[in-house]
């Protein structure tokens, strides 16, 4: 194995879990903006959330393929119009964590980039990222699709190899893998499988996986 060089961090789910009602917020907010655009019933646009999410990964991956007409620009701002310091609570254990590790670290996110920065900048943690990869940088193409990784990869300006890449989604760590990434799943009460490198149950237990990883793939000072 080559040289790690980047760490990539997903975001929601991810770096805040799905406890602190954050999320769910967004959910809510993609079927009301679901609901409005397409004039369907509020019910109707909660079942189409869920079947996109299934089928391609987001509900955006499903109205772009569907639905061409809608302004997915404006979807994409009025779903992250939230004041995260409502649910997120400062997180000093995690830049702390993030400091102690000897790799550059990028976030790779299927939101947009005022949405990271805020939850960054609210966490006191944006000074340890040096860059942020989102939907729009990757031409809308979010994870899992191959296209978003490819796209990841070339503005870092690294192979997979020189990745480890930690989601709280299996299908999109598979996805990294394919790019020859180490993978670690931030998901509480799972295993290690097809994909997945390494399972933990929240990000703040995947450090000493990091230092290991870290640690045989760098060259001793």
């Amino acid at each position: 194995m080559g040289q790690l060089r980047y760490l990539l961090f997903d975001l929601d789910g991810t770096l805040y879990t799905g406890a602190s009602g954050l999320f769910a917020e967004v959910g809510r907010r993609i079927e009301v903006w679901t609901a409005r655009a397409l004039d369907i019933p509020l019910a109707e646009a909660q079942a189409l959330r869920a079947r996109y999410f299934h089928k391609y990964g987001t509900t955006m991956a499903g109205l772009l393929r569907h639905h061409p007409e809608v302004d997915i620009d404006d979807y994409l701002e009025y779903v992250h119009e939230i004041r995260v310091e409502r649910y997120l609570a400062p997180n000093p254990a995690l830049g702390a964590m993030l400091e102690r590790l000897p790799a550059r670290k990028a976030v790779f996110t299927n939101a947009i980039v005022s949405w990271a920065e805020r939850i960054l900048e609210h966490f006191a943690i944006r000074e340890h990222f040096t860059t942020i990869v989102d939907v729009r940088a990757v031409d809308y193409l979010g994870k899992p699709k191959p296209e978003a990784y490819a796209r990841a990869l070339a503005l870092l300006g690294v192979p997979g190899t020189a990745c480890v890449f930690l989601d709280d989604q299996a299908r999109n760590l598979q996805a990294g893998a394919e790019f020859g990434m180490r993978t670690v799943l931030v998901q509480a009460g799972r295993e290690p499988g097809d994909g997945v490198d390494f399972a933990v149950d929240t990000i703040l237990d995947a450090e000493p996986v990091l230092q290991r990883l870290l640690g045989r793939a760098s060259p001793q000072e």
